[in-house]
């Protein structure tokens, strides 16, 4: 029996022996900080087409420095519920308040006329996600509309590096993005984040931040803002850099699992399928679908697992009715009934690249059998 998990990092033979000969040089030279932290952020920045990417140890704290970097203490951030506890868990670090907003049925990402209706005179900023991968097609009508307001449009793109909305990148229509290096996002540095921005102050700040606060510009150890050791090791901007490397080979590849998944579930009685038509605009962290209402997703998940398939459901519970947000901000169950519907129907399958495309077709054509099997024993009689 095959077995297929939900994420591989993947590194070929080749990546070892340059990875072994270079940690040679790092173990002689600086260990944190040094020459490939600096050449990642410069090549990371040239891929996504900004003008400043900054390392830091995690995507929560380059979502913390951006948030800090605008001042959004005392003031209203505006979050999808459907995302990882770190994105909330910023705002709260960098003294905001999350408001929770929901997300749309065809992107599983925010939707812009529900975070339009929330917009207050406390209103500081909004974090779009790009859920799974994929960057929502009003991207750029959200930083229009944040613009429009003096608002700072973050994007949280953990799950979605090489991802296009056109001829632009994931990471380059807010005002800054961050991204996550973490084992199981699309390349990995085994931890690692990275802020991206076209602004000179966020970048500032971000440096400074990323250096427990002190002054970039003197010459004598002087400390001007609160901040962290957020460093990266030199090691893991060396796993960085070996992985950006092969970016757009992890993305065909993703991709075409991806397409394999639509191919062979397309006509799939009680699955929607959430991928967009043009594939580039998804880097395919995962392949999210949603269930038909009154289908077990539990039985679901133990059918797929007895064929050695992992497949898991995003982010359950949602964030505003994850314990800490419900004693910070009083939420509750119904306060975003779209949201909760659509999570308490989701699925995801995998998409790495070590997947072939048997593997792919095994893996929807698993999920068609246990569709199938499930809706065969609810039908009364």
């Amino acid at each position: 029996m095959r077995r297929i998990s939900m994420a591989d990092p993947y590194f070929c033979e080749e990546d070892k022996q340059r990875i072994h000969r270079e940690l040679d040089v790092i173990l002689d030279g600086a260990l944190s900080m040094g020459p490939n932290v600096r050449a990642f952020e410069q090549e990371f920045a040239a891929r996504v087409g900004t003008r400043h990417a900054i390392a830091m140890n995690s995507c929560t704290s380059a979502l913390e420095a951006a948030l800090l970097s605008r001042s959004v203490a005392g003031r209203e951030v505006i979050v999808p519920a459907e995302t990882y506890i770190a994105t909330g868990m910023a705002v709260h670090l960098a003294g905001g308040t999350p408001v929770f907003a929901e997300i749309s049925a065809s992107t599983l990402c925010l939707d812009l006329e529900d975070v339009k209706r929330r917009v207050t005179s406390s209103t500081a900023a909004v974090i779009l996600v790009h859920m799974a991968g994929l960057v929502t097609p009003d991207a750029l009508e959200f930083r229009q509309f944040c613009d429009d307001k003096g608002l700072f449009l973050l994007e949280d793109a953990a799950h979605s590096p090489g991802a296009r909305l056109g001829t632009r990148e994931s990471g380059s229509f807010g005002h800054a993005a961050c991204f996550s290096f973490f084992p199981t996002k699309v390349i990995t540095a085994g931890e690692g984040g990275m802020l991206t921005t076209d602004d000179d102050a966020t970048a500032a700040f971000a440096r400074s931040f990323q250096h427990r606060g002190r002054d970039m510009a003197s010459t004598s150890e002087r400390y001007v803002l609160p901040g962290r050791n957020v460093r990266l090791p030199e090691f893991s901007a060396l796993l960085g850099r070996v992985q950006l490397s092969h970016l757009d080979e992890f993305l065909v590849r993703r991709r075409r699992v991806a397409e394999i998944y639509r191919e062979e579930l397309a006509d799939c009685p009680g699955l929607q399928l959430v991928i967009p038509e043009q594939l580039e605009r998804s880097s395919f962290w995962k392949v999210p679908l949603l269930l038909e209402r009154g289908l077990d997703r539990a039985a679901i998940v133990a059918h797929m697992a007895a064929a050695g398939v992992a497949v898991d459901s995003a982010y359950q519970p949602a964030l505003h009715l994850q314990p800490i947000f419900r004693d910070l901000c009083g939420t509750r169950e119904g306060l975003l009934p779209l949201t909760e519907d659509l999570l308490a129907r989701n699925i995801c399958l995998p998409c790495h690249p070590r997947l072939s495309d048997e593997d792919a077709i095994y893996v929807a054509r698993g999920l068609r059998d246990a569709v199938s099997k499930l809706a065969a024993r609810q039908v009364p009689g």
